[in-house]
Parts: C-alpha cells; sequence; structure tokens
C-alpha cells in the first residue's frame, strides 16, 4: 500500500465511524421523538389539526397542543344572539340603527342584500362581511358597518354556592371566579365533583386540585353552567 494511503486511510475510517454514528444517532433521535409524540396522543396529527384540547385540563390542555391555532371562542356569535348594526357612509336615507337577531340558520337580515351568515363569526368578521357584500353587489361603494351585542353574557351557577346566580361573562372569568362571584362554596358543596356544561357536554372537575395549583383553572364560555353537588359525607 502506497505511504500516503497508509496516512489517510486511518483518518478516513475515523471519519466515516464518525458520520456514520452521528447519522445513528440522529436516526435514533428521530425515532424516539416520533415514537414518543405518537404513544402521548396516536390519535392526532399535525395535518388533522390534532385533538381538541380537554376543557377541563386548563392552562396544560392549551400547552399539550401547540399546532391548534388559537381561536377565541369567546368572541364568536351565536343563534339567537341579539346585535345592533350601524349602516354609515351611504346616503342618508340609507343610513339607520338595525336591531336583529341571529336566526336558526345562523343569519342575519340586512337591507338590500337580505341574508348574511353571522353565527360562528366574530362581529369584526360579520362587519366585513356586509360591507364587502353591500359593495361587491354594487349598492354602496363605500359602507361603514358596526357590530355590537345588544345583551350581556352570563354564566350560570347553581348548586351548593352561596349565592346561586347568572353571573356576567367577561373574557378572563374562570370557573373559580365565577363560584367565587358567588359568594364561594357551601360547608356542604362536593369540590372534588363539580359538574362544568360547555357546548351542551357535561363534565367534572376537582376544585380542590385548582385549588392547590390555580393555573388549572378552566377559562369559562359564555353561557356556560356550573352545578356544585351536595357531598354525601
Amino acid at each position: 500500500m502506497p505511504s500516503f494511503l497508509k496516512t489517510i486511510s486511518p483518518c478516513f475510517i475515523l471519519l466515516a465511524s464518525l458520520s456514520g454514528n452521528a447519522l445513528n444517532a440522529q436516526n435514533l433521535s428521530l425515532g424516539g421523538a416520533n415514537s414518543s409524540v405518537f404513544q402521548q396522543n396516536p390519535a392526532s396529527s399535525p395535518v388533522d389539526g390534532g385533538v381538541s384540547p380537554d376543557p377541563m385540563g386548563g392552562a396544560l390542555a392549551k400547552a399539550a397542543s401547540p399546532l391548534v391555532a388559537e381561536i377565541d371562542t369567546s368572541d364568536l356569535l351565536r343563534g339567537g344572539d341579539t346585535l345592533i348594526i350601524r349602516l354609515t357612509g351611504v346616503p342618508t336615507a340609507d343610513q339607520g340603527i338595525f336591531e336583529v337577531k341571529i336566526d336558526e340558520s345562523g343569519k342575519v337580515s340586512m337591507p338590500y342584500i337580505g341574508s348574511v351568515p353571522a353565527a360562528n363569526h366574530t362581529t369584526v368578521q360579520l362587519k366585513k362581511t356586509i360591507e364587502e357584500t353591500y359593495i361587491q353587489q354594487e349598492i354602496f361603494t363605500n359602507p361603514n358597518v358596526t357590530v355590537d351585542l345588544k345583551e350581556q353574557r352570563f354564566v350560570d351557577v347553581t348548586g351548593e354556592v352561596r349565592m346561586p346566580q347568572r353571573v356576567p361573562y367577561t373574557k378572563d372569568l374562570t370557573a373559580l371566579g365565577a363560584v367565587a362571584a358567588c359568594g364561594g362554596f357551601t360547608d356542604f358543596a362536593n369540590r372534588r365533583k363539580v359538574k362544568l356544561t360547555q357546548g351542551g357536554v357535561t363534565r367534572e372537575f376537582n376544585a380542590k386540585d385548582i385549588q392547590v395549583d390555580p393555573s388549572r383553572d378552566i377559562r369559562l364560555t359564555p353561557n356556560d353552567k356550573i352545578h356544585v353537588d351536595r357531598s354525601i359525607f
């Protein structure tokens, strides 16, 4: 073997060995990461958007689904909502303030353009839809629309709290915050199994765990219902 090959060969072998180890390590690392993801949540995938966060899980559930787009559902309009819609930037005869209600099909009716989708939209999205519809149908060239909810939204709290009532909804309202607004739990409350109904689905949460770790408190949405049973002990 030529002398220069004797010199290069060990170095070449060492580099090849290191490259092979690095590739193997990378493959093992990728395999381990993928394996871990599927073990934790085999039903989800980035393409499908994954599984919706569990509202019982508080802040921990939100952190578990970083690929899911953050949507504040409390801002979405719902069937039955009454809206105050102001129309300006148009001829004086057509300007006005309209009180409309979202019907069962999720729409509102506006002059000249008829029904417009409203449910599951924010007030800003509905404003843009109405303005664009007027422009596209060549009814008005520069309409200005504002949309506001007419009525206050609430969360119902019943059962073993000191003052059961409807609590006015705010964006920062949590489960224990709503209970606190009702004077707190009674001495007979079953704090380990508090019922929360969101979107027609009823689940239970342990209020004692949340009192120990407030980061697990549950953010509420309009029209949620909290019911506190009486403890059997």
